[in-house]
């Protein structure tokens, strides 16, 4: 039996953490609530990553703010999940029609792009109240935004070259990041410097992460991405380099 004074402690550890603390068990097996809970919540994890845009969000979105939708190289859920190089890459076709629309050869100073990735779940519960949020801060700052693009079976490097076709200074990825056992919303924000389609390596990219109700809220979140994004045009660097400045 655990006393009164350690139950106390493990519930003031589990009110600060969504992890699997203090569940209990059964001899060797987890109380049959805990297992409930861990088999739900691994449900709601697989349907985050089976999960598509809705028409209604999409049509929604490009309305209100001027949105494209396309699609990656990947032809449908299945495809985007077994061979990830296919979300990151466009096809011939849309490479051409987003040339002769978002191109600018006078550049840029923001492209946005709001992609699917692992949860689309994520997109449509933190971009409505985030997106307004970068709007008016970019509009702050003086900076000009690229048409925005909405992308279906998107990745992050998508973003890279949408971002250069539209000659931009920083592209924005706002992503669905892959779920996991405490959270199947969340959202992140990847922000490059100077994009294009060479940009690969990770460590080029700044991230916002972990933006849902019980992590950074998406109205807070918009707030912190500007003042990213403003550091970043300034020491016009991002990833590691924009860190190893302090």
């Amino acid at each position: 039996m655990i006393d009164k004074q350690a139950r106390q402690t493990i519930n003031r550890l589990k009110a600060l953490t969504p992890a699997r603390i203090g569940v209990g068990r059964s001899g060797t097996r987890p109380l049959t609530q805990a297992l409930i809970k861990f088999w739900a919540d691994h449900a709601e994890a697989k349907d985050a990553v089976k999960s598509k845009l809705s028409e209604q969000f999409v049509e929604k979105f490009c309305r209100q703010y001027e949105a494209l939708s396309i699609s990656s190289l990947a032809q449908n859920r299945e495809e985007f999940v077994l061979f990830p190089p296919r979300g990151k890459r466009l096809n011939t076709e849309t490479l051409d029609m987003l040339k002769r629309t978002i191109q600018n050869d006078n550049g840029t100073d923001v492209q946005i792009v709001v992609s699917d990735g692992l949860s689309a779940m994520a997109v449509e519960q933190n971009v409505p109240d985030l997106y307004p949020v970068l709007l008016d801060g970019f509009a702050a700052l003086g900076l000009t935004l690229a048409r925005p693009v909405i992308v279906q079976y998107g990745r992050v490097a998508v973003a890279d070259q949408i971002g250069h076709i539209a000659g931009a200074k920083v592209a924005i990825n706002l992503i669905g990041e892959r779920p996991g056992l405490s959270c199947a919303t969340g959202l992140s924000a990847y922000i490059t410097y100077g994009p294009n389609p060479a940009t690969t390596i990770s460590s080029d990219r700044t991230v916002v992460s972990n933006i849902h109700p019980r992590g950074t809220p998406a109205v807070e979140a918009g707030a912190f991405i500007v003042k990213v994004v403003d550091r970043i045009l300034k020491n016009k660097v991002s990833g590691v380099r924009l860190q190893a400045l302090g």
